[in-house]
């Protein structure tokens, strides 16, 4: 039986068919392995998508023998998150959860970058976009540079969080002991959007966690739109609100 600690990716998908396969042989295929000291696993959290994606990661569960699916209808971001996070915690006995894309925005080669910052200590590790040698897209039009740097800016003052450069960014991996189990995930991913994540390392810092962040490159989608919209910004300020009174509450 292998007793190396275990970490899961997990990976919301939603018509991925066209980068899934190739992820996979790419993140289980040759950065896992890379990775000597845990036991590293790929969950899917497929939303029943129509196009075939659960049906091409069922064909790479007969190669690879550490990936799981985890299927539902679709609810959303947060809930899909909650879902693969009780899974990873209850099912696969995760010692530390990871957020990943499927579509390659997030290099499959920063994983062990990730891991590594656990095994020095990190209970939350924060791939960031706005810190030194992070980077977003140039090829990004004005108004999604616009949405994403105020965004952050806005949760910087908002929450008085001047040590986090990027709030929203959707590489992470938390700690499960003390950290992931013991946070109410009905609360946190109940959040709009991807206000989830704030939620979440709020609820990580109010434990006292030791908070990472490394930068990352985060690329161009390969297939698809962005789910950045103007409603994040005024579902970022409910949630500022929402923390405040949850902080004078204490």
């Amino acid at each position: 039986m292998n007793k190396k600690p275990r970490i899961v990716v997990g990976m919301v998908t939603y018509n991925e068919a066209a980068t899934i396969g190739k992820m996979i042989d790419v993140l289980v295929g040759q950065e896992f392995p890379k990775i000597k000291n845990h036991e590293m696993i790929l969950l899917v959290i497929d939303d029943y998508s129509p196009d075939g994606t659960g049906k091409i990661v069922r064909e790479k569960m007969k190669k690879y023998k550490n990936i799981f699916i985890s299927e539902d209808v679709k609810k959303g971001l947060g809930p899909a998150y909650k879902r693969g996070f009780k899974y990873a915690i209850e099912k696969l006995r995760a010692g530390a959860v990871m957020e990943m894309d499927a579509d390659f925005q997030h290099d499959p080669k920063d994983v062990k970058r990730f891991v590594a910052e656990f095994d020095k200590g990190a209970d939350y590790v924060i791939g960031s976009r706005y810190i030194s040698s992070g980077s977003i897209p140039s090829q990004w039009g004005f108004d999604r540079k616009f949405l994403s740097v105020v965004g952050n800016l806005v949760y910087r003052v908002g929450l008085l969080m001047f040590d986090i450069h990027d709030f929203t960014t959707g590489y992470r991996l938390a700690r499960v002991k003390g950290f992931l189990d013991s946070i109410n995930f009905e609360e946190v991913f109940s959040k709009k959007s991807f206000t989830y994540k704030t939620w979440l390392l709020y609820e990580i810092k109010k434990r006292r966690g030791k908070v990472v962040e490394i930068p990352i490159k985060f690329g161009l989608r390969e297939t698809g739109d962005s789910k950045m919209t103007t409603n994040n910004i005024f579902d970022s300020l409910k949630l500022i609100l929402d923390i405040w009174r949850a902080r004078l509450s204490l």
